[in-house]
């Protein structure tokens, strides 16, 4: 085997174990969050953004929800494909008590753009790349997008998903944390 072989065969297998050890890390860490009953994000409460229209939106509306909240953006592919999905979703559990909420890392004019292409009714929030450090607070350990977290009524983070999140791991969600 050449050295510039061996490099390369040694740099991606430390690639694959950081990634192995990534995922190992962030779902110990999902299950010591839901094993403890959740961290808290009762600070979100204190929070407004403001929606694609340019009004503040404090997220105190949403207290006593089970809210999902999902971070997207116009320019990001698995987020422009589930869009449709969270919408639906959101149609569907509207009377359970959940409220699904729309974080754009991205400015008005696209997020608002967005909205009406894709007839979407659930509320989008705008907070620009500030985004990204809302969603590592309520626990996205990497700069992915999407990133949905299931918030509970009273502010713990009860789940989290880095990636696209599909309808029936929402569905279990709330199964699982209350609204039938």
């Amino acid at each position: 085997m050449s050295a510039r072989r061996a490099i390369l065969a040694a740099l991606g297998f430390g690639i694959a174990l950081a990634l192995c050890a990534g995922a190992i890390w962030s779902w110990q860490r999902s299950a010591a969050n839901a094993a403890a009953g959740g961290e808290s994000a009762t600070w979100l409460y204190d929070m407004k953004l403001p929606d694609a229209d340019g009004v503040e939106r404090p997220f105190k509306a949403w207290r006593g929800s089970l809210l999902v909240v999902n971070f997207w953006a116009t320019w990001c592919t698995p987020c422009i494909d589930e869009m449709p999905e969270l919408q639906q979703f959101s149609d569907e559990f509207a009377q359970r008590n959940v409220a699904v909420i729309g974080i754009g890392v991205d400015d008005a004019d696209r997020v608002r753009d967005f909205r009406r292409q894709h007839g979407l009714k659930l509320p989008l929030l705008v907070a620009g790349f500030d985004g990204m450090d809302l969603a590592r607070r309520l626990g996205n350990p990497e700069p992915v997008l999407p990133y949905t977290a299931l918030i509970s009524p009273d502010g713990r983070i009860l789940e989290e998903h880095s990636g696209r999140i599909r309808p029936p791991e929402l569905r279990r969600w709330v199964g699982e944390h209350g609204a039938h």
